[in-house]
């Protein structure tokens, strides 16, 4: 082979290299900058495997670090089981919560493909109860109080037997029997915020919510 014929071979194989190169390089730039949001590579199977079915139950993970966090012992019971419950501030500052009623956590029920207020589903709201299953109870009305901090690195704690005394949607002070939540999936909300409403010092302005783990009572 002449010179001038091992010249071509040579510009063929660079014009050949230089195209791998570029398909390569387009690739992997698809992928970092996706919709004009630089996404770190090594979390690119992991946003493809966190896609689910939108009437999938899912909820925030309430375990993050530098977050407020709603969280139960279990994500499974067995009816009257204890749910034991924890909201933790691991924030750099407080934060304003309501600590008014008889619990500072909300509940909601998972029902047909989306998140619903579990105290509607069990008859327009219900308040908690010791007394025993079947026993007459009377909803307990409390007086609005201001919201209440909770500083940096505390916590709150709270237990629930699953016992509910039900408002009831005609006239909440006629007397109800005490029951059980029902079967289902549920979690947790609880409402936080920084700076008190302007307008009512019992609201909070700009409120956000937190949800717990998804759990299940049989």
């Amino acid at each position: 082979m002449n010179q001038k014929g091992f010249s071509k071979i040579i510009i063929v194989l660079c014009l050949i290299s230089i195209v791998i190169i570029g398909i390569g390089a387009y690739f992997i730039f698809s992928i970092i900058f996706k919709d004009g949001i630089i996404v770190n590579p090594t979390n690119v199977t992991k946003l493809v495997n966190d896609t689910e079915p939108a009437t999938q139950p899912t909820t925030p993970n309430s375990f993050d670090e530098d977050i407020v966090a709603i969280s139960i012992d279990k994500t499974e019971y067995s009816k009257d089981e204890i749910i034991k419950i924890v909201v933790s501030n691991n924030l750099d500052k407080p934060i304003l919560y309501f600590g008014d009623g008889d619990r500072f956590w909300g509940i909601e029920y998972f029902k047909n493909g989306k998140w619903v207020n579990a105290g509607y589903e069990e008859g327009g709201g219900f308040q908690l109860t010791d007394e025993k299953i079947g026993d007459v109870c009377y909803i307990v009305f409390y007086e609005r109080s201001l919201p209440v901090e909770l500083k940096s690195g505390s916590s709150l704690s709270n237990q629930w037997n699953q016992k509910i005394c039900p408002f009831g949607i005609l006239n909440p002070v006629d007397p109800k029997a005490v029951k059980y939540i029902g079967n289902g999936q549920y979690r947790l909300t609880f409402i936080y915020g920084f700076e008190v409403s302007s307008d009512d010092p019992y609201k909070l302005s700009n409120f956000q919510t937190v949800y717990s783990n998804i759990f299940t009572i049989k």
